[in-house]
């Protein structure tokens, strides 16, 4: 027969073990820090260009894919979650492009990425970011 003692102690111990899963340690590509920049090509800023950043530390997620979008005056900030919650500490290969969508005779069309093609993909940019951590990184990339 199961008596009240039996009952309190396997419930503290669950309890326990709930909490104690709890209090583990985060992987490092689920913290991250604040990051944000400014994109040139030739002296002027870029708007409207997409940026991701993608983890040289190759046990990560293929879902850790930091990236912002640049505003019209070139300016941006680095997300990983949630939009200005910066990126996990690391180093990362910086991909880019620019594309515009617009319309012409009734359909909709997408012109061209205007940036250098190089930059399109992690395999072939030279582009390089490290995110240190607990620290604002404030990121300039000049092309």
């Amino acid at each position: 027969m199961m008596t009240w003692r039996c009952v309190v102690r396997g419930g503290c111990g669950l309890l326990a073990a709930v909490l104690l899963a709890g209090c583990s340690e985060k992987p490092a590509w689920e913290v991250s820090y604040p990051a944000a920049g400014l994109l040139t090509f030739r002296g002027r800023p870029v708007p409207n260009a997409d940026i991701v950043l993608f983890p040289e530390d190759s046990t990560w997620p293929e879902t850790v894919r930091p990236r912002a979008r640049t505003k019209e005056d070139g300016t941006f900030e680095v997300w990983t979650s949630e939009p200005g919650d910066g990126a996990p500490a690391g180093s990362y290969k910086v991909t880019l492009v620019r594309t515009e969508v617009g319309f012409s005779k009734g359909a909709v069309v997408a012109k061209p990425n205007d940036l250098p093609r190089k930059y399109e993909r992690p395999d072939s940019s030279d582009l390089r970011v490290t995110i240190a951590p607990g620290e604002s990184k404030v990121l300039a990339i000049s092309l």
